[in-house]
């Protein structure tokens, strides 16, 4: 039987709408009745496992994905749309903690992200408004800016391209006096996240059987054998994929103490003239900010308004009121154009962050069959899918796309 369901309803109506999901063109058909047994199990229907499945689908796997609600209903629907590349961390601190060789690692591995972003969305003919530009990061105080010289001069040290903009530099460009100044990125991305993830669902739908609201209860062990106990019944499997990013300790306990849940909350406005030419952050990235080709402006962040910052949050039901607040207040008070904008939808959204701001990627130590895509401390957009790729390389024996040590379980000593 198959079921029919357009993506922003139930059975999570009481939250605020994302603008991500507020579609009634996104739809998708869901497999109801589970299988017995499967070659691979993925568990979470978001960016990370639908991208996990798209990829096992290519090379001749019949994976079956299983999401507790609807496709994108967790944080893939509930973010900025930003795709950031390069190191969560800047340039600068990831070298000072990780190394240069392994912070190059992770460039060149978002740098083929963005690659394959490209070919599959045009290989497959998806509509997900995907589009690059600059990024530009300002500076508020002073210890931001000089922070932002030094990344730019290191980063140009080591072949990599940068710009630092000074205040006269950063005003010329926005007319906006709150800025001290800015590190320009050439590459970033931004789309929209929902439309990505039904267009690989449905590309990948030729050998994967995705199931919607099937909560996964347990997995357990039996030999080689792993059995998914879900409110639907049980399958039986040789490998699962744990894809749930901030909430994979619900069933992995080991990890309540490594991906930390984290709030988020992001404004849409109604559509304005281009306010800047290139996405933006500031605050060291606490808030972020793209302007999509309809006009609309969709800023997020403002944790730090909060006494908690949002840490440890599961519940994306509500709106935090002073960060409500806090982002309106922002656009409001700098920037001229937008001092009446409407804001027209209002979200919160469920990050999953890790100590070291790197995500978790593997085969989990000593659990053999058992892999993990999570933790992406709000860049899983950027990183998901070649993640995916990667994951579904191990699984069939096929390994091409090298993982960097950065993003390996063993560094937290988990299995």
């Amino acid at each position: 039987m198959i079921e029919h369901y357009p993506f922003g309803h139930a059975p999570m109506t009481s939250r605020a709408v994302s603008f991500w999901l507020h579609s009634q063109d996104l739809t998708f058909q869901s497999e109801s009745a589970l299988p017995p047994q499967a070659d691979v199990v993925v568990i979470g229907g978001g960016i990370t496992g639908i991208c996990t499945a798209y990829w096992l689908s290519q090379l001749g796997i019949r994976p079956v994905v299983l999401e507790r609600g609807h496709l994108s209903c967790g944080a893939t629907g509930r973010n900025g749309g930003h795709c950031v590349f390069g190191a969560n961390q800047s340039f600068k601190a990831s070298v000072e903690d990780i190394g240069l060789e392994e912070t190059l690692a992770v460039w060149d591995f978002t740098e083929q992200s963005s690659q394959l972003l490209q070919e599959v969305t045009h290989r497959h003919s998806i509509d997900c408004d995907l589009r690059f530009n600059r990024l530009v990061a300002f500076a508020m105080t002073p210890a931001q800016a000089q922070a932002i010289q030094d990344n730019c001069d290191v980063m140009r040290s080591h072949g990599l391209e940068a710009t630092y903009w000074t205040q006269a530099e950063v005003y010329q460009q926005t007319q906006c006096s709150a800025f001290l100044a800015a590190g320009v990125k050439p590459h970033h991305g931004q789309l929209w996240p929902a439309q990505l993830v039904v267009g690989l669902a449905k590309a990948a739908q030729h050998q994967a059987h995705i199931h919607t609201q099937v909560e996964v209860q347990a997995v357990t062990r039996q030999g080689k054998d792993l059995h998914i106990t879900t409110n639907q019944g049980q399958i039986q499997t040789q490998a699962v994929v744990y894809a749930t990013n901030a909430l994979a300790y619900h069933l992995l306990p080991n990890l309540k103490e490594v991906i930390i849940p984290v709030r988020g909350q992001v404004v849409a406005t109604a559509p304005t003239a281009p306010l800047f030419d290139f996405d933006w952050l500031l605050n060291d990235g606490y808030e972020y900010a793209i302007q999509r080709q309809d006009g609309r402006i969709i800023f997020g962040g403002m944790r730090w308004k909060s006494p908690t910052k949002e840490v440890g949050i599961e519940d994306d039901t509500t709106l935090n009121p002073s960060v409500s607040e806090g982002l309106k207040a922002f656009l409001r008070d700098t920037f001229t154009p937008l001092r009446d904008i409407a804001i027209e939808y209002e979200w919160t959204g469920i990050m999953g962050f890790t100590a070291d701001e790197n995500p978790i990627v593997g085969e989990l130590p000593n659990r053999p069959g058992e892999y993990i895509s999570a933790g992406y401390t709000g860049h899983g957009m950027a990183l998901a899918i070649a993640a995916g790729k990667a994951i579904a390389e191990r699984i069939t024996g096929s390994a091409q796309t090298p993982i960097p040590k950065a993003f390996r379980p063993e560094r937290f000593g988990l299995g």
